[in-house]
C-alpha cells in the first residue's frame, strides 16, 4: 500500500490545481487512514489543504485542515511547526468568510493561532495583518486601521506573506476605505511590475479597476482590465471575478454580460458566504442594468438565474453577516457597492 501511496502523491504534484488533483489526494487519505501511520494521513491532508484551498474548494480546506491541527496537537514533536503554523495563517484568513461561524469561534482561533505565533517564536506580524483583514470586513475601521498599524510596524519573519503579497494588501485595504488615490499609489510597484510573486499581480488587477474609474484614470482601468482578465482561470477567483463584473458593468456591458454568462456558476457552486457575496452584488448591479436598458439578447445562463434571485441571495447573504457582527456594515457595502456602479457607468 505504500508504493501506491507514494504514487498517488507523486501523481498529484504533478497535476494542475482543480478536482481531479482533489480526487488523486483523496484516494492517498484513504489508503492511508486504513493502512499506514498517522503521520502519513497527516502529511497527504496537508497536501490536501493546499490544494483544497488553491482549487477554491475553501470549504474542503477548512475540514482537512482542522484534522491536522488536532494531530498537530496531540503530538507536536512529529510534525513541522513551521508548515502547520504556515497552514493555519491561511485558515484564519479564510474562516470568518463563512457566516456559519460565530465571532467567539473566530476569536477562540484567532488566539490559538497568536499563541502558537509565539509558542514557536514566530513573529505577529501575519496575525495582525490578517486580524486587519477580518475586522475591516466587519466595517470596523478603527480595529481594522489599528491592525493595520501593528501589521505594518511588527518585525517581518518567515512566517510573514512575501512583500507583494502584503503591498496588495495595503492597496487593498486603502481602496475598502475609499482613499483611492493613497491605494493606487500603493500599488504602484505591483503596476509597474517590480513586485510579484505566484498570486500577485493576478490577484491585483482587479482590485484596481474601479479606484482607476474613480480617480478619472479610464484609460489605465482598459489596459489593466486587458492585462488581469487572462489571468484568471477556475473557480478560486470568484471576488476577482466580481470586481472585473463591476467594472465592465460600468464600460461595457456586453463584455459584462458575456462575463457573467462565463463567471456566474462559480458563485453558485462556492461555499465561502463572502466571496459568493461581493461577487452576486457586482452581479446584481449588472443585472439590474441590463434590464433596465431593455437588452432583448437572452443571457447564456441558467433559468434558474434570475435578478429576483440574486436580489434574493445578496440580501440574505448580508444579512447572515450582520447578525453575525452585530450590525449593518454588509447591508450598507451592498447599497454603496450598486450606487458606485450605477454612478460610474453614467461617465
Amino acid at each position: 500500500m505504500k508504493q501506491r501511496y507514494d504514487q498517488l502523491r507523486s501523481e498529484a504534484w504533478s497535476l494542475p490545481q482543480g478536482k481531479q488533483k482533489l480526487a488523486v489526494l483523496e484516494e492517498a487519505i484513504r489508503i492511508a487512514d486504513l493502512h499506514m501511520t498517522k503521520e502519513d494521513s497527516y502529511y497527504a491532508r496537508m497536501s490536501y489543504s493546499e490544494a483544497a484551498l488553491d482549487s477554491g474548494y475553501e470549504e474542503r480546506f477548512l475540514v482537512s485542515f482542522t484534522w491536522c491541527l488536532t494531530q498537530f496537537e496531540k503530538d507536536p514533536a512529529a510534525y513541522s511547526s513551521f508548515t502547520l503554523i504556515w497552514h493555519y495563517k491561511w485558515f484564519v484568513n479564510q474562516i470568518w468568510r463563512f457566516p456559519q461561524f460565530g465571532t467567539d469561534q473566530i476569536t477562540s482561533i484567532f488566539n490559538d493561532f497568536k499563541a502558537k505565533c509565539l509558542q514557536y517564536g514566530h513573529s505577529l506580524r501575519p496575525y495582525y495583518q490578517c486580524l486587519h483583514r477580518y475586522t475591516l470586513s466587519q466595517g470596523d475601521h478603527e480595529s481594522a486601521q489599528a491592525n493595520y498599524e501593528l501589521w505594518r510596524k511588527t518585525a517581518r519573519d518567515g512566517m510573514s506573506d512575501c512583500s507583494a503579497c502584503e503591498q496588495n494588501g495595503f492597496g487593498y485595504y486603502h481602496f475598502t476605505v475609499g482613499r483611492y488615490r493613497r491605494g493606487l499609489q500603493a500599488m504602484k510597484p505591483i503596476m509597474d511590475g517590480r513586485m510579484t510573486c505566484k498570486s500577485i499581480p493576478q490577484n491585483t488587477y482587479s482590485h484596481l479597476l474601479l479606484p482607476l474609474l474613480e480617480t478619472e484614470q479610464a484609460d489605465e482601468a482598459v489596459k489593466m482590465a486587458k492585462k488581469g482578465a487572462r489571468l484568471l482561470k477556475g473557480p478560486g477567483y470568484l471576488s476577482e471575478y466580481g470586481s472585473f463584473l463591476a467594472y465592465y458593468t460600468a464600460t461595457d456591458i456586453h463584455k459584462a454580460a458575456k462575463w457573467f454568462e462565463q463567471t456566474v456558476q462559480y458563485a453558485l457552486d462556492t461555499k465561502v458566504g463572502w466571496d459568493r457575496l461581493l461577487y452576486m452584488i457586482s452581479a446584481r448591479a449588472f443585472l439590474q442594468l441590463w434590464h433596465a436598458k431593455n437588452r432583448r439578447r437572452k443571457l447564456n445562463v441558467s433559468s434558474d438565474i434570475t435578478y429576483e434571485m440574486i436580489v434574493k441571495d445578496t440580501e440574505q447573504l448580508a444579512a447572515a453577516f450582520d447578525q453575525r457582527n452585530q450590525n449593518r456594515y454588509c447591508t450598507e457595502l451592498l447599497k454603496q457597492k450598486l450606487k458606485q456602479v450605477q454612478k460610474l457607468s453614467h461617465f
